[in-house]
């Protein structure tokens, strides 16, 4: 059990940080732009999947052993740069054919959990974010130090699913809209696939960086 006085200043922590632009709001709002209400909560829950994997690994202490090899984290960003090249070519496909069909893409398939997956789990900063912070909140005589990181980690679970959530119903809720207007499709699945470009090449940019 984790010391209910830390609470806090952890949750305070955690909120600033998740509510600072980053990859997962982008991402979020390109899946809600996309995918709508339903697609949004998959790409959510798959995001949430792939932060239960690195939360694990740093309850295991298998954190700090990756955090020290710099280039197979290296070589798992550039993975999912590319990635999100992929994504972000598909989406603008998409769009082009957009004439020839009466809605935008179903979300009732799983692509979207599985791209919210993959896109977290080839992002190690997540890694080094675990590591970083949740050690810093443990202390001694409250239980198992892999116990007390579990719990912290689904505090940051928890709340960053509900901001996720958030922020892709708010675009879905947008998309949902405008849904009967042609161009206005075309315009939100360009926008998505901007996004998810932009995306990659900003990981590459990181990654070419001295």
């Amino acid at each position: 059990m984790i010391d209910v006085a830390v609470l806090p200043g952890f949750t305070l922590v955690v909120i600033l940080i998740l509510l600072t632009p980053g990859p997962d709001m982008a991402f979020m709002v390109a899946s809600g732009v996309e995918g709508g209400h339903p697609g949004a909560l998959r790409a959510a829950l798959g995001i949430t999947a792939a932060v239960s994997v690195y939360v694990l690994l740093t309850a295991l202490g298998l954190g700090a052993a990756l955090v020290a090899a710099p280039m197979l984290l290296d070589w798992v960003r550039a993975l999912g740069a590319a990635y999100l090249a992929w994504l972000g070519v598909g989406t603008w496909r998409e769009s082009m054919r957009v004439r020839q069909r009466d809605e935008l893409p179903s979300s009732a398939s799983g692509r979207y959990f599985t791209r919210g997956f993959v896109v977290n789990i080839t992002n190690p900063q997540i890694l080094l974010f675990f590591a970083a912070l949740l050690p810093q909140f443990v202390t001694t005589g409250h239980g198992p130090f892999a116990l007390q990181i579990l719990t912290l980690g689904l505090l940051v679970q928890l709340t960053g699913f509900l901001l996720d959530v958030g922020f892709g119903f708010a675009a879905g809720t947008f998309r949902d809209r405008i849904l009967k207007n042609e161009q206005a499709q075309i315009r939100l699945l360009r926008t998505a696939a901007i996004a998810y470009l932009c995306l990659s090449i900003a990981i590459t940019a990181d990654l070419a960086s001295p």
